[in-house]
């Protein structure tokens, strides 16, 4: 094991107080991919780094993410987040239902399946703007969760959206704690700097940026078959990514580092959610860490033509 590697540092979710810390380990990533003994390894080494943050969903096999978590013993003070409003069918198709009475339930689900007495943060899951009137209404979503709330078995409410048009508006409104968005802070785009943060500073929300490397070609390079945004990448997203990969390495430093770094260096991002599968990815997730402090040339990383998210 690495011993240069840092201790990822704790961090406060602005006004609500919950305790985080600056790395966060997502679980859709694994789903698939990693074994269940493998995931058990990584978790572990994971809070051996510092790491108190964990990540899952009703639709990303939160029962198997469970049952390695309890496997790999946790730490009294893991954060452990969940969401609503994103499912599973019976199928295996994906199902989206913000229903106040589905969002209940599907708590309570969670409570049970996690083995928690209470969910430190839920997340509305992949809301989109037509979904507003239904989550945010007078006897909607929103005051159902609040309501469990108040019976002490949720604590923070956040958002976890893909759609910036969704993310602006909830982080602009201050009825959330927390807003997580994917793909709105990245090496390719930075709508987030513009449309989610100065309303999250107003407002002392908690900021979490999720899947830096961009859903997935930050992490890949542009290599053949590379996605953006978990679509195939377009022609100009791979031209820009092969010219910051050659900047990156004019710097010393790879592609997947620097998009985390960027991430990490942003004094408005509280969270950085990765997914590392192997260890070894893990081990250089940490390490960037120290390139978040330490450089400062991001401008001549960072593509000069952004390519917002087209992902809902």
């Amino acid at each position: 094991m690495p011993k240069e590697l840092p201790q990822v540092p704790t961090v406060k979710l602005g006004r609500c107080g919950v305790k985080s810390t600056r790395l966060a380990l997502g679980s859709a990533n694994s789903i698939g991919k990693v074994g269940d003994d493998a995931y058990v390894e990584l978790l572990r080494e994971a809070f051996r780094l510092g790491i108190r943050h964990v990540d899952t969903a009703p639709s990303y096999e939160q029962g198997w993410f469970a049952a390695r978590l309890e496997e790999a013993e946790p730490p009294d003070d893991l954060l452990v987040v969940t969401k609503i409003g994103r499912y599973r069918a019976d199928d295996g198709a994906i199902e989206y239902d913000f229903d106040a009475d589905r969002a209940v339930r599907s708590i309570h689900a969670s409570l049970l399946e996690l083995g928690r007495d209470k969910l430190p943060v839920v997340k509305f899951h992949d809301a989109q703007p037509e979904h507003w009137d239904q989550i945010m209404g007078p006897g909607g979503t929103l005051e159902a969760v609040r309501r469990l709330q108040d019976e002490g078995l949720v604590g923070a409410i956040g958002t976890a959206v893909g759609n910036v048009n969704f993310a602006a508006r909830a982080a602009s409104s201050g009825e959330f704690d927390i807003i997580g968005s994917y793909h709105h802070y990245t090496l390719l785009n930075r709508e987030a700097e513009r449309r989610i943060h100065p309303h999250a500073r107003r407002h002392k929300l908690g900021v979490i940026n999720i899947a830096p490397h961009g859903g997935s070609i930050l992490g890949t390079g542009a290599v053949d078959g590379a996605r953006y945004s978990y679509r195939e990448a377009s022609t100009a997203v791979t031209d820009a990514v092969h010219d910051m990969e050659r900047r990156c390495r004019e710097f010393g430093f790879t592609l997947p580092t620097m998009a985390l770094a960027f991430s990490l260096a942003c004094k408005d991002v509280d969270v950085s959610v990765v997914g590392p599968v192997t260890v070894e990815e893990l081990h250089a997730d940490v390490a960037a860490l120290a390139v978040a402090r330490e450089f400062k040339e991001f401008d001549e990383i960072v593509s000069p033509v952004e390519f917002p998210n087209d992902w809902f």
